[in-house]
């Protein structure tokens, strides 16, 4: 799965992602919306879209564990779990996925991993140009895509960046460097989007502003902040490689204690995991592979760790099973 995958950047950039928000002729926005209305579009949807390309699934017809794991994956938003007249619309591997009746009819998004915005932009501009062709969009030749939120009219664009900043926070720069990108009007926001917490000092990068932009000045400003950041990353992670001992000690130490605890909550795994991911992309830690590091921060996570066992788990087996699941994988 793409979020599993290592590529351009991956030391710093977990992944990207670009994001279109589109909504279909004759129809009101689904915050006003009948279930009635919701059914039609997303019947409207299944009959349009290329099936040797893409599925549909309804939200109501997938379990309320897997549904989780999409969060966690964050393949779906949050706000999405208590939609009883959505869908997904994805490919196999899940680099495209569409949320149908969510904030508006269409949000569409292309994920790869590293720092490939670019590659995102294409794929997702080739799909929505497909449906484009066969469903009328509200566009206006004034304003741009009309959206449910007003923030996001005009190209409807988000394009965001998650990375991984653990040495901006240990030499102590990481806030003062987060605020300046938000003082010029970028969004920055935890592992899960808005009102997250900085699990792992895992950090979402994206535009705030959609309108009157085109689409090349959206993605330029956030290539050009996000190249910024990862340098600044990577000379911290220099100054520590090099002059602490105590910070390869934290990471060694991790290390063991992943490859050796029997319990482990979520909340200390993540932790423990963004330390050996650090170790790993410095090269401090050579027998694991960064690919490894990066498919156990998403496995070990709740819901996606009861789908990886294919089992129910009680709060003291979650425990049990993550910290034998992590000692399996690195042993």
């Amino acid at each position: 799965m793409w979020v599993k995958e290592i590529s351009k950047d991956s030391d710093v950039v977990i992944y990207s992602r670009v994001r279109f928000a589109r909504n279909i002729k004759g129809y009101k926005f689904p915050n006003i919306m009948t279930a009635n209305e919701k059914e039609e579009v997303i019947d409207l949807l299944s009959n349009k879209i290329n099936k040797d390309k893409y599925k549909l699934l309804r939200m109501k017809d997938i379990d309320d564990v897997n549904k989780l794991s999409l969060v966690e994956q964050r393949i779906i938003s949050k706000e999405f779990l208590r939609s009883s007249h959505g869908a997904i619309i994805t490919n196999d591997t899940n680099s495209i996925v569409a949320m149908v009746n969510e904030e508006d009819h269409l949000r569409i998004q292309a994920f790869k991993p590293g720092f490939d915005i670019d590659s995102c932009y294409r794929e997702l501009v080739q799909v929505t140009d497909e449906l484009e062709n066969k469903i009328d969009i509200i566009k206006n030749e004034k304003y741009g895509y009309i959206t449910a939120c007003p923030t996001n009219v005009g190209s409807g664009m988000r394009v965001s960046v998650l990375l991984h900043l653990p040495a901006l926070a240990k030499v102590g720069l990481l806030n003062k460097l987060l605020d300046q990108a938000a003082s010029i009007g970028v969004s920055v926001r935890g592992l899960y989007g808005e009102n997250s917490t900085d699990d792992g000092y895992m950090y979402q990068i994206s535009n705030q502003k959609t309108l009157g932009m085109s689409d090349e000045n959206i993605i330029s400003g956030i290539k050009a902040i996000v190249t910024s950041i990862v340098e600044q990353e990577r000379k911290a992670r220099e100054i520590l490689k090099n002059k602490n001992i105590r910070f390869e000690d934290d990471i060694c130490r991790a290390y063991g204690i992943l490859k050796n605890a029997r319990i482990l909550s979520e909340e200390e795994a993540l932790n423990l995991l963004s330390k050996l991911r650090l170790g790993v992309a410095i090269k401090l830690i050579e027998d694991v592979s960064l690919e490894k590091v990066q498919g156990l921060m998403v496995d070990i996570l709740e819901n996606t760790l009861k789908v990886v066992l294919k089992k129910d788990l009680s709060k003291q087996e979650d425990l049990i099973e993550r910290a034998k699941y992590i000692r399996e994988e690195l042993n």
